[in-house]
This record gives C-alpha cells, structure tokens and sequence, in this order.
C-alpha cells in the first residue's frame, strides 16, 4: 500500500519530468522507507527483549551495543567519583586533585605513552569481561604473556608504578604481547547478559567461577590471535593463582594451551594465613546476618571503606591505609616517606576494584579448613593432580596471607613445579609484589629470568633473594 502512494506520488510529482529522473526518485524514497522499516523493526525488537529481559547476543559487536545500549558497564571515572566520595580520611581530597588518580587503565597506559586495546569478550555463563591489551605488534613465538590481577584488583595495577617500572612495559619491551585479565565483579568487568550488576543473582561467584569460566575464556579468546600450536604464559598475583590452579583442575585440557605458569603470592592452602582474614574463619562457611550487613551480602564492601570498628581493631599501620579494605586485609604497604603523592593518589582511588562478598568468604573458609576446596564444601577439594603446567611459585616471608608454609604445601602437591622462589627480608608484602617500590628489581626482573628461561630448572639461579 505504501508503495502504491509513494508511486503515485512520484507520478503527480513528475507530470513533466522524463522517466529516468522519476525512477531515480522513487529509487531514493524506497531506500529511506526501507530504512524507517528496519529502523522501526529493531526498535520493537529491542522493546520485547527488555519486557522479556532475555539477550542472546553472540558476536562482540552485538555485546558492545547491549553495554552502551543498558549502561550496566559502569565507567572508571563513574564508579571513583561515587566511592571515592564516600571514604573517611580527609587526605583523599587532597589526593583527589592529582591528575592520574581518575584516569582508567587505557588513560594512564596512553599517557605512559603505549598503544593499549580493550576487548570485551562473553564467558559461558554470560559474564562480560574486559580485557586491556598493551600491543607492540610482536608475533614472537611463546611471547604472549596474560597477566591476572589479586584480590580486589584490576589490570591498573599492573601499571600503576608508571612507564618504566611497571611489569607489563618491562615485558612489551622484551616482545611480549601483554594481556590483561579483569575478574568478574570489577569496575571494568561488570556486565552480564541476563542479570542487572544489582541484583544479588549477579553476585553468587567466588574465584572459583573465575577458574571455571573466566580464565577459559579469555584463554580462548586470545589465542584466536595466535598461531594454533602457540603456548601462552601466564601471571598471576594472588586471585589471580586461585583462579589458574581452579581452570587447571576441573578442565585439565587448559593444561596444554600454556608454556609456563609464574604464581606470585599464590592463594590455595591458607592455614597460616595471618591478619584480619582469621577473623572470618570461625564464620564464613555461615556468615550471620550481622557480619553481611557489615560486609555486605553481594558486593564486599561496596563503598570501599572498612568499618571504623574493624580498622581500629585490627589495623597497626597508617590510618590512612587502614580504612582500604584490601590494604586492610593485606597487611597494608611500608610506611615510606618516598612515596610519591601521584602513586597514593592512584593506588587509594584504583583499590578495591571490587569483589563479592561471597570471594572474601570463601578465602575464609580455605584458612579454616586449611584445604583447597570448593565454595562452601569442604569436602568438594580441587584436584591440585590435574595440574600439569610447569610452575614457578613466587613467595616473600612478610606475607600475611601467601605464606611460606602454605606456599610449600602447593608446591609439593602440584605435579610440575620449577622452582619455589622464596624473597627474603625485603618487607614484601601481599599487595607489593605487583606495585611494591622496588618490585620492579626484587619480583619483576626475576619474572623476566623465569620467562626467558622457560622450563629449564638447571638454568634457574638459587631461590633467595
């Protein structure tokens, strides 16, 4: 029917005009009808999914447009501003004006002067991660290199000690085409193609999901990039190394995607742990009520500041450090009068990246039961004999929660250990072996060593600092 009045249209318009020019005419209203028609159908289309709050977008395209469609992605500059405004210490104002201390991962690695990509990829349980690519444009065999953040952290903090001593520019220097992980639950990894991030569906994930679905993911993902017989390194800090050893377990098939695995401050048995984290041994297998209002039942902490009550408590460092969740449960950073303004401007804004709550209990329950074993079954362990991978396990004897002790433990319970690199008497705490002031010499230049030297244990120098 509308083509017949447009036709008609064009008849009564052209009275006097040759047919070519009419054909061209009704040529060019045709193609702005079918325009508005395909215009108006996604339009309907996009209506009925939100009634029905089903998405089943499959290609990265798709899944870009439903983040910027949904805003469900909250931005960096979004998500400092709300928590940032929230803390205690009156030092956060004054660090608030540094001009790095708002910038996200891209915006500091382009002022750092580095090309830096971000990829947003869907794991199978619809989890949208965003992945931060420092590219140097090698295609060097065995130098591909996936860096996974700790507890409460994102990809900024691998390149929070600035353009020359941050891990990730020291290996894109050296050939390695760097990829950065961001868990589940962090500011640049809250998506989800079913859930809204404040739901509390969203929040039911520990690391173990990230073992189970994250890290394949993204594994996958970038080795789309690579030649198919090309192994992939892997760092991990922290969570990061939970997550790893959970991936390797339960689908040993990963086993043979990688070359090597570097574990810095690895989290599996955790009997020695010491600090604030026994404090939720007794209760994390049941929290009461009364420590997740404290805590928070989905996102741990959400406002990114501990309870007065608990940082009294518990705390022995600087206030100002004290009232960081992390840096809380961590055992905090040195008290060091060098520290430049423009790094504590960055790491008090960039730390916690978020985390659920359900993450910081089951590490409680790891110190309790003193296995390696699924969220909230003690008996459920992870089959640490899976884990086939040649291994080097990086610890420091000032570790409150990667101890020693339990660092050995993994070590002989693994099936294909390298080396346990044990630093001593540095003060090296949980969170600086990736942004310590001097880790760039102590734990960095070590990681660069084990890199080049792959699986060769005789090559390996003695296992001191």
């Amino acid at each position: 029917m509308k083509f017949l009045i447009v036709l008609v249209a064009v008849i009564y318009h052209y009275q006097s005009v040759d047919c070519l020019n009419a054909i061209d005419y009704l040529n060019e209203k045709l193609n702005d009808l079918s325009k508005e028609v395909v215009k108006a159908y996604n339009h309907v289309t996009v209506s009925i999914k939100n009634i029905f709050t089903r998405r089943n977008y499959e290609d990265e395209k798709e899944i870009e447009k439903y983040i910027l469609e949904e805003k469900i992605k909250q931005s960096f500059n979004d998500f400092v501003e709300k928590s940032g405004s929230c803390t205690q210490h009156p030092d956060y104002l004054s660090f608030r004006s540094e001009p790095t201390a708002l910038m996200s991962t891209p915006q500091l690695a382009t002022l750092h002067g580095r090309r830096i990509e971000s990829h947003i990829i869907k794991t199978k349980d619809n989890y949208l991660l965003t992945l931060h690519r420092v590219f140097n444009g090698s295609s060097i065999p065995d130098r591909t290199v996936i860096l996974h953040h700790g507890l409460m952290g994102s990809s900024a903090d691998w390149i929070m000690l600035g353009p020359t001593k941050s891990l990730p520019y020291i290996l894109s220097d050296a050939g390695y085409d760097v990829w950065m992980c961001n868990a589940r639950g962090n500011y640049y990894s809250r998506g989800h193609l079913l859930e809204r991030v404040n739901s509390s569906r969203y929040w039911k994930f520990s690391f173990q999901e990230m073992g189970e679905y994250d890290l394949p993911a993204v594994i996958n993902y970038v080795k789309k990039f690579k030649p198919i017989d090309e192994k992939i390194n892997f760092i991990g800090h922290s969570m990061g190394t939970s997550a790893l050893l959970v991936m390797l377990s339960t689908q040993p098939r990963y086993n043979e995607f990688l070359r090597m695995g570097i574990l810095l401050a690895p989290l599996a048995f955790m009997s020695n742990a010491q600090g604030p984290i026994k404090m939720l041994t007794t209760m994390a297998n049941r929290p009461p009520n009364s420590l997740l209002k404290v805590i928070g039942d989905t996102e741990y902490l959400p406002s990114r500041k501990m309870p007065k009550m608990m940082a009294s408590k518990f705390c022995t460092g600087p206030k100002l450090f004290c009232g960081n969740p992390l840096l809380f449960l961590a055992g905090g950073i040195r008290e060091d009068d060098s520290l430049e303004e423009s790094f504590l401007a960055r790491l008090l804004y960039h730390v916690p990246a978020g985390a659920s709550t359900n993450t910081i209990l089951h590490y409680g329950q790891l110190a309790q039961n003193g296995k390696f074993h699924r969220f909230g079954d003690s008996s459920a362990e992870f089959h640490l004999h899976n884990v086939r991978l040649p291994i080097v396990l990086v610890t420091s004897t000032e570790d409150w929660l990667a101890t020693v002790p339990d660092v050995m433990r993994l070590y002989f319970n693994i099936v294909n250990p390298i080396d346990h690199y044990v630093i001593r008497g540095k003060n090296l705490t949980h969170t600086e072996f990736v942004w310590g002031a001097d880790a760039d010499v102590t734990v960095f230049s070590k990681v660069l060593e084990l890199l080049v030297r792959g699986t060769n244990r005789k090559s390996l120098k003695e296992n001191e600092v």
